[in-house]
């Protein structure tokens, strides 16, 4: 396949349409900026052979229908003429950002995002209506257009279209996978694999992925986070802290529509477009001459916008998950002030020149360290921005937020609002369509933390230089833990009660005994157990599978199985906990093949000893061997 930015480049004629510029790209396509009789458009290329299915699918969405706040359509054709190995779709230039750099830029309010949500209800409404599903709702697919401020839906390359050939060949259409819904997720996990399983995607996932929206715009964060495997355990487990727990400026309303939105069972989320649209119109009608609507919802860079954070705390809670929860934990938005004007320091007479201690290599020190051990990039760029200068005026004493290029590869993850010009989702990759667009990191720097020294006034030097010391200490403490989790204490996990209703249905329901008796022990194993060698963990959520059917032993002769309690290839979810000597597994759902989610209360054993695996491993990266047995029990111990 030849690569795009070769025979396209500026000043290039495709079509009859003059190359202006790119504007973003996916793994196997990209969107230039074009123009023809002096009119602006986008062109998106897709190739023929590798995602050809997949532009014929946008195509015929487009050209079937045409939406308000949705882009529109201009034309097609297939490039090269003499041999064509691009489809060219013509689209509507809309210039602007994403709907998450827009709330990263204007810090809005609560009645500023309900008034831009408004139009993308009535576009979902519309779309939803002719039958036709977007299966890609993201930050990243919604623009804010310029200068009317208007939000367009744009990208249907993973939709959906009634009576159009199938396109997906993986168990799921390509999206972003924080904006999976519970119930596509459970059936991910237990249909991987299975030839011909496809998840049939409907109304109430696209509501779900409207609320994640919702979500990221009220509080700057995801609802849920970490890699792959605990993301996934996080979502079908739906235990969703409140819009308002991380953002006390969310209006109690929208924080309620927000939660409605991500409702874990699909039946009690808001219905369809219709009826968000009714309520996004009901909060603004309820909001009138409520001065706390008005509000910017996140801590912006005036002098009220300040946040101090008190790190001795960090002192006994210096894990990576804490660490990830403190630097999401305010948020700033908006445009930092310029720099004050360069002055011209003027010098003393040398007879009132005073020996100082060094402050700019303590604070370069200071931040190449935090920064070290926060693994963030760029540290060069980092120390340019952190370094005092002279013609910069001195500052209060505490702790800034300042603003950092993106890095995906760090501790933090992707920021929400860490995106670029609008990019082509490749729909072609399985699961999800995100990490073969990434922005690169030349983008436009987005706001993550990173903790600095301010320049101190010498009167307070000597008063507190005692505390400040304490501070950096516990601060350089912190991050060094962050980056080296393996020199962490290891600690058993505490008494835990099972989830609600779990006792019940594992004795009654299954007809599970508690409590381990060898004839009904169950046995689940760990992904590549097929090896029969130890495998490594970690602290965090687990997806094990069920080895073969979990039975109720039906007493003597010994020849009876009794009936199945749990089917093979039961997906079980919980969370693993690193102990000193031995790692500890609670089990808390059971998603049966059937499509059903059991609340359940299990631990994972091994012959012979009470509770937990051992540790297999002399390094310090945990490993166990990779089948376990399962108990029954009615407390976490």
């Amino acid at each position: 396949m030849p690569r795009l930015e070769e025979p396209v480049r500026p000043g290039s004629v495709v079509g009859g349409y003059r190359v202006d510029k790119p504007l973003g790209a996916g793994g196997y396509g990209q969107v230039f900026l074009a123009s023809r009789d002096g009119g602006p458009c986008a062109l998106k290329f897709l190739h023929l052979e590798r995602v050809g299915e997949w532009g014929w699918r946008e195509l015929l969405i487009l050209m079937s229908h045409e939406f308000p706040y949705v882009v529109t359509l201009r034309g097609h054709f297939k490039w090269p003429e003499e041999a064509p190995e691009f489809l060219v779709l013509v689209m509507e230039y809309v210039p602007g950002v994403t709907l998450f750099q827009w709330a990263q830029d204007t810090n809005p309010s609560a009645r500023e995002l309900v008034e831009k949500l408004l139009p993308l209800s009535w576009a979902l409404e519309a779309v939803h209506a002719a039958g036709v599903l977007h299966r890609d709702l993201k930050g990243d697919n919604v623009l804010v257009r310029d200068p009317d401020g208007a939000p367009v839906l744009v990208d249907f390359g993973a939709g959906f279209l009634p009576h159009a050939p199938p396109a997906t060949r993986e168990v799921l259409a390509p999206a972003n996978l924080r904006y999976r819904s519970p119930e596509s997720v459970s059936f991910l996990l237990r249909r991987l694999g299975e030839p011909g399983a496809r998840y049939e995607y409907a109304v109430s996932d696209e509501m779900y992925a409207l609320g994640v929206l919702l979500y990221v715009l009220a509080t700057g964060v995801y609802p849920f986070e970490g890699p792959e495997d605990e993301l996934m355990a996080e979502i079908v487990a739906g235990r969703l802290r409140s819009p308002r727990e991380r953002n006390s400026r969310v209006p109690p309303a929208l924080c309620e529509l927000c939660l409605h939105l991500l409702a874990r069972e699909p039946q009690a989320r808001v219905p369809d477009a219709g009826t968000l649209s009714e309520a996004l119109e009901k909060l603004l009608e309820d909001a009138r001459g409520d001065s706390a609507w008005d509000m910017p919802l996140c801590y912006g860079w005036t002098a009220d916008g300040l946040s101090t954070e008190h790190l001795p705390e960090l002192a006994d809670k210096n894990t990576p998950e804490w660490m990830r929860r403190w630097v999401h934990r305010k948020p700033r938005r908006g445009k930092p002030p310029p720099p004050p004007p360069a002055e011209s320091p003027s010098l003393p007479e040398p007879s009132t020149v005073k020996s100082e201690p060094p402050t700019r290599s303590r604070k370069g020190w200071l931040a190449f360290v935090l920064m070290t051990g926060l693994g963030l990039a760029g540290v060069g760029v980092g120390l340019g921005q952190l370094a005092p200068s002279p013609s910069r005026a001195p500052a209060p004493v505490g702790w800034e937020w300042m603003p950092f290029p993106p890095d995906e590869s760090s501790l933090l993850g992707p920021m929400p609002w860490a995106v670029h010009d609008h990019e082509v989702a490749p729909p072609w990759k399985p699961l999800e369509a995100d990490p073969g667009a990434a922005p690169p990191r030349a983008d436009t720097p987005a706001s993550v933390t990173i903790v600095m020294l301010r320049t101190e006034n010498p009167r307070m030097k000597k008063k507190k230089i005692g505390s400040m010391g304490t501070n950096a200490l516990l601060a350089v403490t912190a991050a060094a833990n962050v980056a080296c989790p393996g020199v962490q204490v290891r600690k058993d996990p505490p008494p835990e009660a099972c989830p609600v209703g779990a006792v019940e249905t594992m004795t009654v329901k299954l007809g599970l005994p508690l409590g381990r008796m060898s004839r009904n022990a169950g046995f689940a194993h760990f992904p590549d157990w097929e090896k029969r060698k130890p495998v490594p963990v970690r602290d965090g959520p687990i997806v094990l599978d069920l080895a073969g059917n979990w039975r109720v032993w039906g007493g003597f002769p010994a020849r009876d199985p009794g009936p199945i309690a749990l089917p093979d290839k039961t997906r079980l979810l919980g969370r693993l906990f690193i102990g000193e000597k031995y790692v500890y597994g609670r089990i808390t759902q059971a998603i049966i093949p059937s499509g059903d989610t059991l609340n359940v209360c299990l631990i994972i054993r091994e012959d012979g000893i009470a509770r937990g695996v051992p540790i297999r491993s002399d390094s310090e990266e945990a490993k166990v061997f990779p089948i376990v047995e399962l108990e029954t029990v009615d407390r976490f111990e």
